[in-house]
């Protein structure tokens, strides 16, 4: 299996970082190389499938069987 691999500085490990950009309203969850601090991926900040099952439980829908 492949090492996920910083393409700046070649480190192998990686972190979450919290940020809200300039002129965003909302905050996004930066994969950053945990060595220089390359931004290699961005995620929404809240986990969206949580958000829909606690939607769902309000509602009392089920959605998974």
């Amino acid at each position: 299996m492949a090492q996920s691999t910083c393409p700046k500085c070649g480190n192998h490990g990686f972190e979450l970082v919290e940020n809200a950009p300039k002129g965003s309203d909302y905050k996004l969850m930066f994969v950053q190389c945990s060595s220089c601090g390359t931004v290699v991926g961005v995620t929404d900040f809240y986990n969206t499938a949580s958000l829909l099952e606690r939607i769902a439980k309000a509602l009392s829908v089920k959605l998974f069987s």
